[in-house]
């Protein structure tokens, strides 16, 4: 690593994303650039189409997230995906190259959650930066950026973004793609990451699905912002802090 993009002893920043996520495919999914960095490990296969996350950092470790999804956009919330588990194996390293591996494993993807992935990774040193990615068959993620939290009374410097009320349908995510650029220790999203409206006429891109009642329009509306290539990035630079709020869980819009 360039000796300017080092991260100090009482810093808890992490280095530089360098490089940016793209959108690609037929159906607009979201693929990552091949230079060096979180997040642009180019994925094989069709998998690991939802990108992949880290958060709630401890000292010594963090919470993994990734989802199989052939078809994320499948109005079943499924995501084209067998109805049958699938194993996932992951790796976090000290370096994106993957030569430094310090925890390995394999979890299991089950069509009950969605082929989705929740890894609690341990063992890891407070305050460093570690890389990670997934794998199954052979299709591989994209690899993620994360941090572990400083040791308990050892915090220094921090540079945190946070962000909240983001509607799909109301804008585009290009502020998700700064916080990336800024390079920083911890993302703290302050609710509000999705919405459970239904696509409006003036709304600037389409909302897919219903209002959001059902466990599968839930899925559905997930799986979309997820293919936004802007939050993929975001995900992928830094580990999250997730406040809920109203909208990400259900409103009522009728007496």
């Amino acid at each position: 690593m360039p000796e300017n993009s080092r991260v100090s002893r009482r810093s808890v920043l992490l280095g530089g994303a360098g490089a940016f996520a793209v959108a690609a495919g037929t159906a607009g999914l979201a693929r990552a650039s091949a230079a060096p960095g979180a997040g642009l490990a180019k994925p094989v296969g069709e998998a690991f189409t939802l990108g992949v996350a880290s958060g709630d950092p401890t000292p010594t470790g963090v919470v993994l997230w990734t989802r199989l999804a052939q078809n994320p956009l499948a109005e079943d919330g499924l995501g084209g995906m067998p109805a049958r588990g699938v194993p996932v194996q992951w790796q976090i390293s000290k370096n994106e190259r993957f030569t430094r591996i310090v925890r390995a494993g394999t979890a299991w993807a089950a069509p009950e959650a969605a082929h989705s992935v929740h890894v609690e990774a341990e063992g890891l040193a407070p305050g460093t930066e570690y890389f990670y990615r997934f794998r199954t068959g052979n299709a591989v993620s994209a690899t993620g950026r994360t941090r572990t939290a400083p040791a308990r009374g050892q915090l220094g410097e921090l540079t945190m973004c946070f962000a909240s009320c983001a509607h799909y349908g109301e804008g585009f995510f290009t502020a998700y793609r700064r916080m990336a650029e800024d390079h920083p220790g911890l993302i703290l999203h302050l609710g509000d990451y999705q919405y459970e409206y239904a696509s409006k006429a003036k709304d600037v891109r389409k909302v897919l699905g219903p209002e959001t009642v059902k466990l599968a329009d839930y899925r559905l509306r997930h799986a979309q912002y997820k293919t936004d290539p802007d939050l993929q990035l975001a995900h992928a630079t830094a580990p999250w802090l997730v406040v809920w709020d109203d909208h990400d869980v259900y409103q009522p819009t009728t007496p």
